[in-house]
């Protein structure tokens, strides 16, 4: 993909947490509670050094109907940009997970907030 490409993807997210993170949100977001409520406690989190890369698979799961929302963070840590994908739909986190396994530019993980949160307080989607 060519850097315009990206760029013009990347238009598509908008800035978190001052611009941290760039977010988008998929048709499964459910903007009529609170959010803490409805958000799901399984999301696929990748990792690249190509960003380019991230922001178009992240886009292109983020079109996904199961797809709550997808996000990237604008700074590198030592070269690496984290991304993430939370979905509703648990078999549709194991496909991902299945897609991506051997995908050549990207390193990722399933992480459970349900576990995770007793270890980590932070930040929220939101």
């Amino acid at each position: 993909m060519s850097d315009e490409s990206t760029h013009e993807l990347a238009e598509y997210f908008e800035p978190q947490f001052e611009g941290v993170c760039m977010k988008r949100l998929g048709d499964a977001f459910d903007e009529s509670g609170d959010p803490r409520k409805s958000y799901p406690k399984k999301k696929v989190c990748f990792v690249a050094t190509d960003k380019s890369i991230l922001i178009e698979v992240l886009y292109e799961l983020s079109q996904l109907p199961s797809c709550w929302g997808v996000k990237y963070s604008t700074q590198d840590r030592n070269g690496m940009y984290l991304g993430r994908f939370v979905c509703v739909d648990e078999e549709v986190i194991g496909q991902t997970w299945s897609k991506y396994k051997f995908h050549p530019k990207l390193m990722y993980t399933v992480q459970d907030d349900g576990f995770t949160k007793q270890f980590r307080p932070g930040k929220s989607w939101e």
